[in-house]
C-alpha cells in the first residue's frame, strides 16, 4: 500500500472532524476542551500531510517533524480530555518530555544509525503511553458526589467507552511493536500488510476517539447547564425547583421500597431585623454562613436546598422521625452557636420536621413540614416541632432540642 494514498485518507477524515468542531464552536459556544481539540486536529493534519511527502521530502521534515506534530496531537488530545472533565493534567510534564526527546531519537535512527524498526518502536511506544494516560483519566473520572440535582450520570457510559477505546489504541500500538519485531518492515513508503493494516485501524480508532471527545464535551456542557439551572446562585445549594424534583423521585422510591424519609424546613428567626439593622450585604453573609453550617453537618446522601429568602429545606434519606428530630436539634444548636457574624449577630432558627407517608405528594409533605415550622415560630422561635398529624403524635407540643 502506497503511503501518500493512506495519508490522504487520514487528512480527509481530520478535515471532516475539524469542520464539525468549527460548527460546534459557533452553535454551542463555551464548550470546554473544544479549542484544544481543534489544535490537536490541526497538529494531526500537519503530521499526516508531512508524512504524505515521505517519497520526495527530506527525513527531518517527513519523519522527525511529522511525528513531532503527531506527538503534539496526542498530547493535546490528553489536555482536551482533562479540560472537558475538569481534572488535573498530571501526565503533562511527562508528555512534554516525550515531545522533546522523541524527535531527537527519530533523528538518530534516521541520519546516524538508520533503522526503520527502531523508529516504529519509538513512535508506537510514545503513542501508547499517551493513549494510556488518556485512559487513566477517563477511568478515574467520577461525578461529584454532591450533584443531587441530576439523575444518574448519562455521560458515565460514554466516559467508560472512551476509556476502553484508548485501551484499544494501546493494544494496537503494542501489537505493532511486536509484529514489527517479528516481521521487520523494509520500506515504510510502500507498506506491507502489517503496517497498512495498522494504519487503517489506527485511523478508525483515533477518529472514533476524536468524535467521542466532541460528544463528551457536549454531554458535559449539558450537565453543567442542568446544574446551573438547578443551583442557588448565592449559596451554591440546590434551588427550590431542583429540590422538588428530588423529593418527587424519593417519594416514588418510598412507595416501592418502603424506606423512611423525612423533610426539615428551617427558617432564620428575625432575619428582616438583620437586613434592616445591618444591611442586605450582612444578610447575604448570614445566609451563606447558615448554608455552610447546614451543609457541613449533613451526610453526602442528604439533599439541602435554599428554598427561598431565609428558608432552607433538607431531605433526609433512610431516616426515621426520631432520628430526624435529633438531627434537627443538632442543627438548631449549631446555628445558635455561630460566631464572627456581622455586627456580632446571634442567630437562631425555627425548624419543622415531617416524615414522608404512603401516597404523599411533594406539595403535601412540604405543606405539613411548613406548618410544623410555623408552630416553632409561634412557640417562641429557636425550636424544633415535629408534624402533629403523624400517627401517635396528635397534639404534640414544640420540642426544644438540647443545645
Amino acid at each position: 500500500m502506497y503511503m501518500p494514498y493512506l495519508m490522504c485518507g487520514y487528512a480527509a477524515t481530520i478535515l471532516l472532524m475539524l469542520a464539525g468542531c468549527m460548527v460546534m464552536s459557533r452553535t454551542v459556544p463555551g464548550l470546554r476542551g473544544l479549542r484544544l481539540l481543534v489544535y490537536a486536529l490541526l497538529c494531526g493534519l500537519l503530521g499526516v500531510l508531512l508524512m504524505g511527502f515521505r517519497p520526495v521530502g527530506p527525513g527531518w521534515m517527513t519523519i522527525a517533524l511529522a511525528n513531532e506534530a503527531l506527538f503534539a496531537c496526542a498530547l493535546l488530545l490528553y489536555r482536551a480530555t482533562t479540560n472537558i472533565l475538569a481534572v488535573r493534567d498530571r501526565f503533562l510534564p511527562l508528555g512534554i518530555v516525550i515531545l522533546l526527546a522523541a524527535p531527537a531519537a527519530l533523528q538518530y535512527f534516521t541520519y546516524i544509525h538508520e533503522d526503520l524498526p527502531s523508529r516504529i518502536y519509538i513512535c508506537s511506544a510514545c503513542f501508547a503511553i499517551m493513549a494510556a494516560a488518556r485512559a487513566v483519566v477517563l477511568f478515574a473520572h467520577k461525578e461529584p458526589a454532591a450533584d443531587h440535582a441530576a439523575p444518574a450520570s448519562a455521560q458515565r457510559f460514554l466516559v467508560v467507552a472512551l476509556g476502553w477505546l484508548q485501551v484499544s489504541i494501546v493494544i494496537l500500538q503494542v501489537l505493532r511493536i511486536v509484529l514489527s519485531a517479528v516481521y521487520p518492515p523494509r520500506d515504510i513508503v510502500h507498506m506491507d500488510p502489517i503496517q497498512s493494516g495498522f494504519t487503517y485501524l489506527n485511523l478508525v480508532l483515533n477518529a472514533g476517539g476524536g468524535f467521542g471527545l466532541t460528544w463528551l464535551a457536549m454531554s458535559m456542557h449539558r450537565r453543567d447547564l442542568h446544574r446551573i439551572a438547578q443551583t442557588d446562585g448565592m449559596t451554591g445549594l440546590l434551588n427550590r425547583r431542583a429540590f422538588e424534583e428530588i423529593l418527587a423521585r424519593e417519594l416514588h422510591s418510598l412507595y416501592r421500597a418502603g424506606k423512611p424519609l423525612s423533610v426539615l424546613m428551617i427558617d432564620i428567626d428575625r432575619f428582616k431585623e438583620v437586613n434592616d439593622t445591618w444591611g442586605h450585604q450582612a444578610g447575604d453573609v448570614v445566609i451563606r454562613r447558615v448554608a455552610w453550617a447546614l451543609q457541613s453537618s449533613l451526610r453526602p446522601g442528604d439533599a439541602l436546598s435554599r428554598f427561598g429568602g431565609e428558608e432552607f429545606v433538607i431531605l433526609l434519606r433512610d431516616t426515621t422521625t426520631e432520628q430526624s428530630e435529633e438531627v434537627a436539634g443538632r442543627l438548631r444548636a449549631q446555628i445558635a452557636g455561630l460566631a464572627d457574624l456581622p455586627g456580632s449577630i446571634r442567630l437562631t432558627v425555627s425548624i419543622g420536621v415531617a416524615a414522608g407517608r404512603f401516597m404523599d405528594t411533594p406539595e403535601e409533605l412540604l405543606r405539613r413540614c411548613d406548618a410544623a415550622m410555623y408552630l416553632s415560630k409561634k412557640g417562641g422561635r429557636n425550636l424544633v416541632t415535629v408534624d402533629e398529624s403523624l400517627p401517635g403524635r396528635a397534639g404534640a407540643a414544640p420540642f426544644e432540642a438540647p443545645a
